[in-house]
């Protein structure tokens, strides 16, 4: 383990949606996500233990919102007085909006390229056992949190130095590779741990993201599952926006859809697992070992 890291996981994200049914409809008839109708015309979607993973609020407009970062009820007064000593002004969760996300306390700012985030402990527990509509999907999560989500970082440098410094996560990967033929810069993206033995639960991209997060990723308990996800994907008409292959980092084999708001979403199967007291983080200028033919949304 990282010394000092405060993260335990990924715990929940936040999607805003003009129509949130439509995310719902594909959290559950796609990706296997149990969906609960709430308040206002949002959803909640379970895909493990915890009683939300995936927040789909009504919104203006469809965009992702932010990601909720588990921590313990011991680091949470640490991470906060970290987060103000390093000048970011924080918003605390109202008692209404921690029952929303079934937590004890959160406290929500944004980091030095504009993603908001928001830090929780005390995630209560879910009312019922998981099981998915779809026979035969069941997720890598519970302890290991939601997955991982890869974020646009204008301000890269500053951005990945926020994360270790405040956060505490860990270096896991530098992903460096060649500018492409269009004259742009070359892509780097830095792949962050939390205390979770997943490789990464947080990606940072030297670049934009249409949709406000590059890409989402749930990783499924065998490859059978992620195959037949992407039948299902290709019968619903969704575009792919990577082929299915495995990445050199993380020895994940998986495939990419866009769903609805634009938001892309890795499906994925094998992903490595760590013990960071014996780590040492990699350079790599190889993304995919095989696969992942992409096709970037504009």
């Amino acid at each position: 383990m990282t010394a000092g890291n405060r993260i335990a996981s990924l715990g929940y994200v936040r999607i805003g949606m003009c129509e949130p049914a439509e995310w719902a409809s594909v959290g559950e008839e796609i990706l296997g996500f149990r969906a609960r109708p709430r308040a206002g015309g949002s959803f909640h979607l379970r895909m493990d233990s915890a009683p939300v993973r995936f927040i789909v609020e009504q919104a203006e407009q469809d965009r992702f919102i932010c990601a909720g970062w588990e921590c313990s009820g011991a680091d949470y007064p640490g991470l906060t007085a970290a987060l103000a000593e390093h000048g970011v002004s924080l918003e605390t969760g109202s008692p209404v909006e921690c029952a929303e996300r079934a937590v004890d306390a959160f406290a929500r700012g944004a980091d030095t390229s504009g993603n908001v985030f928001e830090v929780f402990h005390g995630r209560r527990s879910a009312d019922s056992v998981f099981r998915s509509p779809i026979g035969g999907v069941e997720f890598v999560a519970d302890d290991l949190g939601l997955g991982h989500l890869v974020l646009p970082a204008a301000e890269h440098a500053l951005t990945s130095a926020f994360y270790r410094q405040v956060f505490g996560l860990g270096m896991s990967d530098e992903l460096t590779l060649p500018p492409p033929a269009d004259g742009a810069p070359e892509m780097c993206i830095h792949f962050l741990h939390a205390r979770s033995p997943r490789h990464h639960s947080l990606g940072l991209f030297n670049g934009p993201a249409p949709s406000g997060v590059v890409h989402l990723m749930v990783e499924m308990t065998t490859l059978d599952a992620v195959g037949a996800c992407l039948d299902r994907v290709n019968a619903a008409g969704l575009p792919l926006t990577a082929t299915l292959g495995r990445h050199v980092n993380d020895g994940m084999v998986s495939f990419y859809f866009l769903a609805p708001g634009g938001i892309p979403v890795e499906v994925g199967y094998d992903g490595r697992q760590y013990d960071w007291d014996d780590f040492v983080p990699t350079r790599s200028t190889v993304g995919d070992l095989w696969g992942h033919a992409y096709s970037f949304p504009e």
